[in-house]
């Protein structure tokens, strides 16, 4: 009985192993109360299309920016403010389309009383 629990476990265990190891960048940032932090990624310099994901449960609320990076030149690519409470997530797709051009995201936490954790994963698509 003991083992077939185990095998139980490990079978459900490895889809979630598997789509770990697909993330181009996974970081988990804490935005402190009533301020706006900017978060850079590197990308590869290959071609290539991308969806970056932020999910927090913090209070909020919270605005989402992801902005691309050519050179000096910043292009907003998309804008969400989240009023949840406790279940906030943005999506949005980055298409490097010649490989040159950085992501940034941008998290600001309008709440004055708690700080949010904000988890941001980068994800190369097929």
């Amino acid at each position: 009985m003991k083992q077939l629990i185990y095998a139980l476990l490990l079978t459900l265990m490895l889809p979630l192993t598997a789509s770990a190891q697909d993330y181009l960048y996974q970081r988990d940032v804490i935005v402190p109360p009533y301020q706006t932090l900017r978060e850079f990624f590197d990308m590869p310099d290959r071609p290539g299309h991308y969806e970056v994901t932020l999910i927090s449960d913090a209070i909020g609320p919270l605005t989402f920016r992801v902005i691309r990076i050519h050179g000096d030149h910043e292009e907003t690519l998309g804008k969400k403010r989240s009023f949840h409470i406790g279940s906030h997530s943005f999506q949005q797709a980055f298409n490097n389309v010649h490989g040159e051009d950085d992501v940034m995201v941008e998290l600001s936490n309008s709440n004055p009383a708690a700080a949010a954790r904000v988890t941001v994963f980068v994800v190369e698509l097929p």
